[in-house]
């Protein structure tokens, strides 16, 4: 048996702590690893972190749900749940199990502006039995050809249901469009239904696309792959061009007058682009897949193919933007998304997830996600080592490993760092505090300390230590995000060996966001807004996305005289300049100002599209606001608004072009580091929890020197740019 190995960590995100989670893992004939992590300030969770405010309001980093085919993510937090044992260890707090932290949520809206009014869609995904990280499930893509195969069963659905009056569901073909009845007072101008098209030319249309039999089988023979636009590729182009002809004749006179109707051509528009692009640019055949169109926007990839001008301007497209902050320097006249990224993430999104397309969590990210994991992950062994900020990664003479790391101490704890508990109990359940506890400190109180998560931090450090290379750590996993690099991995941007690093550091784009949460007191529905637990976006302003979250206030601690009667999440890139120099520490107070401005103009002049009862004569109604005894505006400053320009709090984007920047997990370069974290190239390749978690993994396993995809549930193609990684016997 190997002797375990020495492992640092730099950085206490969710990539970071998964990493963790698999080295601190015993089996297959080798020891857990001797792992510690080195995480900034008082908290775990990276992007993902939030904490406890007064009367226990959770805070986060921004607006977080997770999908249904979130694999890896999911059975990571079943894992934890169950070492945990919480109904035996922790039986009084009010989250025990992996399956009480988080709850399905099918309903998504999308607004539209259409002559001049806001219009509201809603999209109802089934629900299944089966759950996310229940099984291990199949290693390999959704193939370009099964999403062919779905897709055109889309269109045949949505065509039986204009022919019949339904709206059928089935897991395959889960999205149900119809126009929602919200506000009360304004409805949409259309029927709310699909319409009943019992054309015959509808349907001859329809059946001729039925009759291709066996699509799949069709898609998948030989010829198909020798003869690009002809053969089986053909008779596919031909059906679905028939189908989405028809139906641009069937439906062009009634799209005039009826939203339904509109918004049910411009679905079918969409799929019919999605299905032709991917034949004609033989996504089939190409063994690079969806990466094929990595190059290409999103939007001009679907131009291309036959999308008409109203369809890429509709909702469904946009949404993709706004759900990936989609958008050069946050300017919202620069939409940017890879359509490789897109068609594979639309792929997962809408034909893998399982239980339900979106999952909420029942209290803050940081209760239900990085306070079980690091209490799980002490247990296992894993030391953390909080307030200790990564300055630089220090190579060796030769440029070959890196020889040390220095961090900057930020302060001193009274008691055994291996001992000390960061975590507060909130109504029994383990949380985050909102700032360090003072009193594990060997720290005098001050405003200073709550700084101590920002790069701008006005602090001033207790020590600095450096750890070194075969002394304190054997492998290292930098997590921490690409945004941060030019500060702390200068030499390793600078080295000539590694080209690479300058390329990914140049080449990466990311995105500052802004988020905004608001305790009402009165329900969206006396509000105007009749739907429940909606996620939603495509509206105008400061924030694009909403999302209904008033569930979690029963986690919070609000006195029975005070307690609100909704809670609503906001979200939206946030435009910014060049970063400043660390020395100028009112730098975030100011952009926290610029977003505070913005969610005024917000609320007084956008959010009556939602919530039509906001208003007044006297303009947006500022006594909606709970929580605070202030008046007016003021009010605002009582609730959570966040400027997420700190460097690794910033989103990385999936631009055209960049995919070839990413670095692989196993591939940095250099003999000892590991790579984790979104960033990287780990196959799904957009800022997301399962990105992160799977990126994790296989750190782990080029630490471990096992195959990139071990214990990867589902297949993510990385592309293969490097060199395969040393075999467990080749490493130095």
């Amino acid at each position: 048996m190997s002797s375990p190995r020495r492992v640092a960590i730099l950085g206490g995100g969710i990539a970071g702590l998964a990493a963790a989670w698999e080295l601190s893992r015993p089996g297959d004939g080798q020891p857990a690893d001797d792992v510690t992590v080195y995480q900034r300030g008082w908290r775990l969770g990276g992007k993902g972190a939030s904490s406890r405010g007064i009367h226990g309001r959770i805070e986060e980093h921004g607006l977080h749900v997770w999908l249904g085919y979130y694999e890896n993510a999911f059975r990571l937090m079943r894992e934890c749940y169950r070492e945990l044992d919480r109904p035996h260890r922790l039986p009084h707090a009010p989250i025990t199990t992996w399956d009480q932290a988080f709850r399905p949520a099918s309903t998504i809206g999308l607004g539209e502006l259409h002559d001049g009014e806001w219009l509201h869609w809603l999209a109802e995904f089934d629900e299944d039995p089966s759950l996310p990280g229940e099984v291990p499930v199949e290693r390999r893509p959704l193939a370009p050809a099964e999403l062919v195969d779905r897709s055109v069963k889309l269109l045949l659905n949505f065509g039986e249901s204009l022919r019949a009056r339904e709206s059928a569901v089935t897991h395959s073909v889960p999205l149900v469009l119809s126009a929602s009845p919200v506000p009360p007072a304004s409805p949409p101008r259309g029927s709310g239904v699909p319409v009943a098209l019992g054309d015959a030319a509808l349907v001859a249309a329809l059946a001729s696309l039925s009759t291709a039999g066996g699509l799949l089988d069709t898609l998948r023979r030989p010829e198909s792959g020798r003869r690009p636009g002809s053969g089986a590729a053909d008779v596919v182009l031909d059906a679905v061009d028939a189908v989405v002809q028809q139906l641009r004749t069937t439906l062009a006179a009634r799209a005039r007058r009826d939203d339904a109707v509109r918004r049910s051509w411009q679905f079918v528009d969409l799929v019919g682009a999605i299905v032709r692009g991917i034949v004609v640019d033989r996504l089939l055949e190409r063994p690079e897949g969806y990466a094929a169109v990595d190059d290409v926007d999103y939007r001009e990839w679907l131009t291309r193919h036959g999308a008409s001008p109203d369809t890429i301007a509709s909702p469904l497209v946009r949404v993709v933007y706004d759900l990936v902050f989609g958008y050069e320097h946050g300017e919202e006249s620069r939409p940017s998304f890879s359509a490789g990224t897109g068609l594979l993430l639309s792929g997962k999104m809408f034909f893998e997830y399982r239980g339900a397309i979106f999952w909420k969590m029942t209290a803050g990210m940081g209760d239900v996600v990085f306070a079980p994991l690091h209490d799980a992950l002490r247990a296992r062994g894993v030391r953390f080592r909080f307030f200790h900020r990564v300055d630089r990664l220090r190579l060796n003479d030769a440029g070959t490993r890196i020889d040390a790391v220095d961090l900057g101490v930020q302060v001193r704890l009274r008691g055994d760092p291996d001992t000390y508990e960061p975590l507060v109990e909130i109504d029994g359940l383990p949380c985050w505090p909102t700032s360090p506890r003072v009193e594990l400190l060997d720290a005098s109180p001050s405003a200073a300390l709550d700084t101590l998560e920002s790069h701008w931090s006005d602090a001033t450090d207790a020590d600095v230590v450096t750890i070194r290379d075969g002394h304190d750590f054997d492998d290292l996993v930098l997590a921490i995000p690409v945004g941060m690099h030019r500060f702390i991995c200068a030499e390793l941007i600078a080295n000539p060996r590694t080209p690479q690093w300058r390329a990914m550091s140049d080449g990466l784009a990311t995105v500052a966001t802004q988020t905004m949460q608001l305790w009402l007191a009165e329900d969206e529905r006396a509000l105007g807004w009749s739907a429940r637990d909606v996620t939603t976006s495509g509206y105008p302003g400061a924030f694009h996305t909403y999302a209904a979250m008033s569930d979690l206030i029963d986690a919070e601690s609000w006195p029975p005289d005070e307690r609100p009667a909704a809670l609503a999440y906001f979200c939206h890139v946030l435009p910014t300049g060049p970063t400043p120099p660390a020395a100028d520490a009112g730098y975030p107070a100011r952009e926290l100002e610029r977003v505070r401005a913005g969610a005024v103009r917000y609320l007084t002049s956008d959010v009556v599209h939602l919530w039509p009862a906001s208003r007044d004569h006297a303009g947006f109604r500022w006594d909606l606001l709970a929580g605070s005894t202030a008046t007016g505006e003021a009010r605002l400053d009582d609730q959570y608004l966040r400027a997420n320009v700190d460097p690794s709090d910033r989103y990385v984007l999936s631009l055209p072009g960049t995919g070839r920047f990413r670095l692989r997990p196993d591939a940095s370069g250099y003999e000892n580091l590991r790579l984790a974290g979104d960033w990287t190239d780990n196959g799904l390749n957009a800022g997301c929890i399962e990105a992160a978690v799977v990126s994790g993994i296989q750190a782990a396993n080029a630490v471990r020197g096992r195959a990139l995809l071990d214990n990867v549930a589902g297949y993510y193609p990385t592309h293969a740019r490097f060199e395969a990684p040393a075999s467990a016997a080749d490493r130095p």
